[in-house]
């Protein structure tokens, strides 16, 4: 089934705009998919289309021409299946005939439709990807609902029900690609991912979280078996762009440089921006920018010139239009996008303990 691109246009907002200097020569085109999941939704929920609908107008209008909107089918359940177990498919199923409802405590919830909006997003993801591997180079973003991240084999949980990009990454390694890397930047550990790849040398698996909040996963000595390879950053609340910074630079380059991926992936959360109701990690639209452009440099040097985003949490809609825009505006080799909160509140705590208890447990070592 081809999905519906609901080209209504939404409105446009009116911002001010943030300039950083960037060369725009031999930017590759950014593929992209887009799903509302409009059935989607449950009175009063922060995971709602509300999220997502003014980026419709996007469709029409791109905010930079370098990006391509890909059509896209639902995901067949033999693809997901690469990585979830046909017990949580069945409950997804059961679950949805009985109508709308919370069925998990955090809570997570479905509809009728949710079934067939979570294969959705899940083909959209698979869009993107195999348009990146087929091509050999690229870059992408799934702006997709629902989210997946919390997602492991055969459980639903924390507002996700399939885990998009480890089906997308999954999928990669199945189509020829020796490894592949994920970098979790949503404010909440990416539990389910973890889970799924905890013993799959192919993937490796970096998320930086706040410490302390849902799902209470992600600690610094997580997986023993697997050091170099699954890396958690538990970051203190207030951690802010410059935590960020040095953590890319102390701590993610060094471990791609050695674990060398042929792609990179992105769970691409942006409740870690200092609006959002739910954290308080205290990144801006310019931190999301810079992080876009540091993962898009790594990948050009150590990915094989291939990095995809797709969309996990961000639960206020204009900081997640802005934060968006400006992982965009970074892929699209471009300096403009919009800011209408500005900076964030600078409290700077300490990361220093962090990153060499890090360098040290993984022995990373900087560029």
């Amino acid at each position: 089934m081809v999905i519906d691109f609901n080209h209504a246009p939404g409105s446009v907002l009116r911002y001010t705009t943030t300039c950083v200097k960037m060369d725009r020569q031999n930017t590759p085109k950014v593929y992209c998919t887009y799903q509302e999941a409009l059935e989607h939704r449950f009175p009063n929920h922060p995971e709602s289309p509300q999220r997502i609908t003014s980026l419709r107008a996007w469709l029409d209008s791109p905010p930079y021409p370098e990006i391509e909107w890909l059509p896209f089918e639902t995901a067949m359940e033999g693809e997901v299946a690469l990585v979830h177990r046909q017990v949580l498919l069945d409950e997804i199923k059961t679950e949805c005939r009985k109508g709308p409802h919370e069925f998990e405590p955090a809570p997570t919830y479905v509809t009728k439709t949710s079934y067939r909006d979570a294969l959705g997003a899940a083909g959209a993801t698979l869009t993107v990807c195999r348009r990146i591997v087929a091509e050999g180079n690229g870059r992408g973003f799934a702006i997709v609902r629902p989210p997946g991240h919390h997602a492991d084999a055969e459980t639903a949980m924390g507002f996700c029900l399939l885990n998009n990009v480890a089906i997308a990454a999954a999928d990669a390694v199945a189509r020829g690609l020796g490894k592949v890397a994920i970098v979790d930047f949503d404010a909440h550990h990416g539990n389910g991912t973890q889970a799924i790849f905890r013993d799959t040398p192919e993937v490796g698996f970096l998320s930086t979280h706040e410490d302390g909040i849902y799902p209470g996963t992600g600690r610094l000595d997580d997986a023993p078996h697997a050091r170099g390879r699954i890396i958690n950053c538990p970051l203190p609340a207030f951690a802010g762009d410059a935590a960020f910074q040095r953590v890319l630079d102390e701590v993610v380059e060094p471990w791609l440089a050695a674990f060398q991926p042929e792609m990179i992936f992105v769970s691409a959360g942006f409740d870690a921006h200092f609006s959002d109701p739910l954290t308080t990690l205290t990144l801006d639209t310019k931190g999301y920018f810079m992080l876009a452009k540091r993962l898009v440099s790594f990948a050009d040097r150590y990915g094989g010139g291939r990095i995809m985003f797709i969309l996990e949490g961000g639960y206020d809609p204009k900081a997640l239009k802005d934060n968006i825009q400006a992982c965009l505006a970074a892929m699209c080799g471009r300096a403009v996008y919009p800011d209408h909160y500005g900076e964030a509140p600078a409290v700077n705590p300490s990361v220093d303990s962090l990153i060499s208890q890090l360098q040290k447990i993984h022995h990373l070592k900087e560029n």
